[in-house]
């Protein structure tokens, strides 16, 4: 059986519980111990990361998409890519970009205001909040949401009438993060709002769904 070593809250981690969860590939959810330290957790990626899914024979992979990726290649039904080529390129664009622009914009606008204490997120004193960054993320957070929100114009989901691994890299940020720190649901964004409503109800999102979703500590 497939081993898929993660975290329950980590965004990547629940991006991969989508994948296996859409195409019910059995798997045993494995949550490392002193991942930083391990010696047995480096020979399965030697940057020391998750997600890592561990084949039957002990061979690993590592990085979210790859994984994804292999996992639609190794288990092709259903289908998580479109089949025209351009609308496979279009999919495979908004789930990389989500990884290395919008994810990093989301860190830099929750280190402005929180720390972060698992599974809380503490408010950070007045004159502890870094303003500048603050207003710079979230004015790039919402060159985020508009370009996703044109995205979705005239389809069911990112990948057009394919739930696509796109959708399952957007489900963490969208539903869990954004709405968390009370960025969405936002009236600019209908298309969104829609597509959120429609995801919170796939059996895949919630059976893959963090058991203790991280939260706001409040005074």
């Amino acid at each position: 059986m497939l081993k898929l070593h993660n975290f329950d809250r980590s965004p990547f981690g629940w991006k991969a519980r989508i994948v296996l969860a859409e195409k019910k590939v059995p798997h045993e959810v494995i949550v490392p111990e002193n991942k930083s330290e391990s010696a047995a957790f480096a020979k399965l990626n030697p940057f020391r990361l998750t997600p890592v899914l561990e084949l039957e024979d002990g061979r690993t992979i590592y990085e979210s998409t790859v994984v994804n990726e292999y996992l639609e290649e190794a288990y092709p039904t259903p289908a998580m890519l479109p089949k025209d080529p351009y609308e496979r390129a279009r999919v495979r664009m908004l789930e990389d970009t989500t990884d290395q622009y919008l994810m990093q914009t989301l860190r830099d606008f929750r280190g402005a205001q929180y720390e972060y204490a698992p599974p809380f997120l503490i408010p950070k004193k007045a004159d502890q909040v870094d303003h500048k960054l603050l207003e710079e993320s979230k004015k790039k957070v919402h060159e985020h949401l508009a370009r996703l929100e044109k995205e979705l114009t005239g389809r069911t989901w990112f990948g057009g009438e394919t739930f696509s691994l796109a959708d399952a890299a957007l489900v963490a940020p969208l539903t869990g993060s954004l709405p968390l720190m009370g960025v969405l649901p936002d009236p600019k964004y209908p298309n969104l709002a829609a597509w959120s409503r429609r995801v919170a109800e796939r059996p895949s999102v919630i059976a893959s769904a963090p058991k203790e979703p991280m939260r706001i500590k409040k005074d």
